[in-house]
């Protein structure tokens, strides 16, 4: 286009010359006697421009276009936001705890019991046979007399009173002994002793036996039983045989003197039965269990900190007993106290609740079976049953659910798996395609850069992989950068902001540019750990974690063409308007007898030009005549760096003759060509700095017939 606006001022320059020469006839001179066809061929010259020109007055720095210190150019494309994923887009923490036990009471204990049965001499006698009980009965005179000495005697069954604190028990442990004290005066060789259960007759344990006891002296022996299984009502009897006793001399015989039996049963544990319940704290339960964690697949977490959150619990009571559980996180730490909740359950009864988290640190790593993802639990189950008399089961139980729901992370400390997110398929068109439609030739842009800014708060490797082809029509270069992992911030440092750059040394990003490419595609992935499992499990996330990262290209503008080609066509000026009556025109094209166009430069850029000027015929698709400025502008010499450092001089002449006019006629079309070429002949790279200048005259040398019709 510029070169079009420059012929249409030559042209409009050479209009204005001849009208003015016109203009200089003299008035004195009468042209009705001259011929009526006069021509007139005259040769001039005149400037038609000039100036110096520099990148910067043309190119002004800005976000696309910048300037370095040493005026050196760099061209910058930016892309924002091609990767933004946040801490949701992986991991999702919201319901990491879904805990459910049952707590089964199991065996607890109930009160001691005892009771004691005594048995009178009066009593005892009646067993006897009548003469030795009338014996008996003749020396209880209080007197001093010998005891008589009586033989194995079968007393019967007796009931001891009523027994406090249960109506029966299905005992799994415990025992239950029988002490026998003698308050007779003499002393008793023996005595058998078997219990049994009033209701239904059924025997607890087996018979035992007591050796002689001397008068005024109490022996005592446990009471041998099956366990567990073993039923024990409040109503005992207890069946008695006396093995007899050898007498005693000179001693007082009472028949109110009583040898007294007591049952006593301690430390007893029960699996079911009807009984007051005194409080305990279960001991058949373990007092410690874990709450598993479940972050997702993979996922390793040895420590969190929670800076809102709530553990909500259901508990149900599933016993007629009252039941407080009294729940404690041993490695929880919230301003150096452990997290801990008492649930008070009556009866048969549910309640929830929620345990506040907020400011907690929790600790998932004490576990030397599974170092991860659990978190001790310490309780304890304290049941009663409040002074009155239950039905119980060892089946009695506390049902527990519990959740963590959307706890807000202030970070974790972990080993967060192999996540991978793909870089969604995009493709950046370059707008290029219309102007590398008239360009052939080789080019190429020697340093482009590609960097990939980012900021970082996942403290976590991270390998990319990043795909890029250029295409452009049947030809497509692929980016061949090799995966590389990201810079990520190491505890206590949170977020950090870096860079990774692409360039010639790490792929093939010159070639791709230097396609240059119509559109480029891109695509790839990001992959957490791409080294697999640590066992220091190393990793961190924090809260609002992040990988937002933006890609810049670079280009330095260091390149080299080799007959870089480019052609642009434009309609014919030359060729009058057949709709106009161009018979009076005085100036007309096949009237040039020749035209030149002198160009003088002193070129400071790196970088020649040559024209190639064509008329052409669409119709015919003819090239009907070509002009030829082969070396418009030479380039200038470059130092070893590249750098242009003495300016060429040029003068170029371009020849329009009157066969070139001639054949304007029948052209429709002018094609201009133009070939580029980096100094050393596109063979070296060449910098470009925006105080290249480069200073030009053009000036128009022709010589028209111009005929004037009377």
């Amino acid at each position: 286009m510029i070169n079009y606006m420059i012929r249409k001022k030559i042209l409009f320059a050479v209009l204005i010359t001849a009208f003015i020469m016109s203009g200089c006839i003299k008035e004195t001179y009468d042209l009705n006697k001259l011929s009526k066809k006069i021509e007139i061929s005259p040769a001039f010259s005149f400037p038609v421009a000039t100036g110096d020109v520099k990148i910067e007055d043309i190119v002004k720095p800005g976000d696309t276009v910048r300037f370095d210190s040493d005026k050196f150019i760099r061209l910058f494309i930016r892309k924002d936001s091609v990767f933004n994923l946040k801490l949701e887009d992986f991991y999702d923490f919201s319901d990491m705890v879904s805990f459910e036990s049952g707590y089964v009471f199991g065996e607890i204990m109930m009160s001691d019991f005892q009771n004691t049965l005594k048995l009178t001499l009066n009593t005892i006698s009646m067993y006897f046979s009548p003469a030795l009980r009338a014996q008996f009965l003749l020396l209880a005179d209080g007197g001093y007399h010998d005891f008589p000495a009586f033989p194995n005697t079968d007393v019967g069954e007796h009931t001891f009173t009523m027994l406090a604190g249960f109506e029966n028990v299905h005992l799994s442990s415990g025992t239950i002994e029988i002490s026998v004290k003698n308050n007779l005066t003499a002393p008793l060789s023996g005595i058998k002793i078997r219990l049994y259960n009033s209701t239904g007759h059924t025997a607890i344990g087996s018979e035992v036996t007591i050796s002689s006891i001397n008068s005024g002296s109490t022996k005592t022996v446990t009471v041998p039983l099956s366990l567990p299984g073993v039923t024990v009502t409040n109503s005992i009897i207890a069946a008695i045989v006396f093995t007899g006793s050898p007498g005693a001399s000179n001693v007082i015989i009472d028949m109110d003197h009583t040898v007294d039996f007591t049952i006593r049963g301690h430390d007893l544990k029960i699996s079911a039965g009807r009984l007051i319940v005194p409080e305990q704290i279960l001991s058949s339960l373990d007092n410690a269990d874990t709450l598993d964690f479940e972050p997702g697949e993979n996922i390793e977490i040895e420590k969190a900190s929670i800076t809102k959150g709530e553990i909500d619990y259901n508990a149900t009571s599933r016993s007629n007993l009252t039941a407080s559980f009294n729940f404690e996180l041993p490695t929880s730490d919230r301003a150096g106290s452990h997290i801990s909740k008492i649930i008070n359950l009556a009866a048969n009864s549910t309640v929830t609740g929620n345990i506040n988290i907020d400011n907690t640190v929790i600790d998932l790593n004490r576990d030397s079976n599974q170092p991860y993802n659990r978190l001790p639990v310490k309780y304890e189950v304290r049941i009663s049953s409040q002074g009155n008399m239950v039905n119980y089961s060892s089946f009695d139980s506390i049902h527990l659910k519990i959740s963590m729901p959307d706890p807000k992370v202030d970070y974790m400390k972990g080993y967060f798996g192999q996540k991978q997110e793909n870089i969604d398929p995009d493709t950046i068109t370059t707008d290029l395609e219309d102007i590398l439609k008239k360009i052939t030739g080789e080019f190429y842009i020697s340093n482009p850069i590609l960097r990939v800014n980012y900021s970082n708060s996942f403290g976590i490797p991270v390998g990319v992989t990043l795909n890029a082809t250029g295409k452009r029509d049947s030809k497509s270069i692929n980016l061949d950068l090799k995966p590389f992992t990201i810079d990520y911030p190491v505890f206590p440092v949170r977020d950090i902001s870096s860079s990774f750059t692409i360039d010639k040394s790490n792929s093939k990003l010159p070639d791709l540019i230097s396609l240059p490419p119509v559109e480029i595609s891109l695509s790839g992935s990001g992959k957490m750990n791409p080294s697999g499992s640590g066992s220091e499990r190393n990793n961190y996330v924090f809260g609002n974690s992040r990988f937002l990262a933006s890609l810049e290209i670079e280009v330095p503008v260091e390149l080299r063409f080799n007959n870089l080609q480019f052609a642009d066509t434009v309609d014919n000026f030359l060729k009058p308007d057949e709709n106009e009556n161009n018979d009076d025109n005085p100036f007309k094209p096949e009237n040039m007898e020749y035209f030149k166009l002198k160009i003088t430069s002193s070129n400071g850029f790196p970088l020649g030009a040559s024209l190639r000027l064509k008329l052409y015929n669409s119709l015919t698709d003819k090239i009907l005549y070509t002009v030829n400025a082969p070396e418009i502008i030479k380039p200038a010499v470059v130092d070893a760096n590249g750098k242009a450092s003495t300016p060429a001089e040029t003068v170029t002449e371009i020849n329009f003759d009157a066969p070139f006019f001639d054949a304007s006629k029948d052209a429709d079309k002018i094609i201009f060509e133009f070939t580029l070429v980096t100094s050393g002949g596109g063979t070296k790279d060449v910098k470009f700095y925006s105080d290249y200048m480069i200073s030009f005259k053009a000036t128009v040398i022709a010589r028209p017939d111009i005929i004037f019709n009377q």
